[in-house]
């Protein structure tokens, strides 16, 4: 009696590798987005003091964007953008929560992002010991559009 079977047994194997290699691409990619808060740029001992950079590193924003940082509870900080260290009274600051914030505007320091990369450092510090003892430097670039 002949084989009925529709497909043969090479199309069968091909098919199950290609859904297990699309089942194991979903499953990675809900990984990763679970694990979206983490940069995986930042240091070992940067990822337990940074939880998050502003805007994200490598992201697309507007030239009005807030730029900053947010640090752990006992930890201060400062921006340096495009190589100019923006001055204290221009930074929001929430010591409260770890945040430290810049909004470009007109007779600031930065009056908008430049179109493009822009690249940031913050300088951080544990606030027990103050700035200039143990500073940390965390750099990072974002696209202005």
């Amino acid at each position: 009696m002949a084989d009925t079977s529709t497909y043969s047994t090479r199309f069968k194997i091909v098919a199950a590798a290609v859904v297990t290699v699309a089942v194991g691409m979903i499953v990675y990619a809900f990984i990763g987005l679970d694990e979206g808060g983490e940069d995986p740029v930042l240091q070992g001992g940067d990822r337990a003091v940074v939880e998050n950079l502003i805007p994200r590193r490598n992201a697309q924003v507007p030239q009005q964007s807030n730029v900053g940082i947010d640090l752990v509870t006992g930890w201060d900080g400062t921006l340096v953008i495009g190589g100019v260290e923006i001055p204290r009274e221009q930074l929001q600051l929430t010591p409260e929560i770890g945040l430290i914030e810049y909004t470009p505007a007109p007779g600031q320091a930065i009056e908008e992002l430049e179109s493009g990369e822009n690249c940031v450092t913050a300088v951080i510090w544990k606030v027990s010991e103050g700035r200039g003892v143990d500073d940390r430097s965390i750099p990072w670039c974002f696209d202005v559009v």
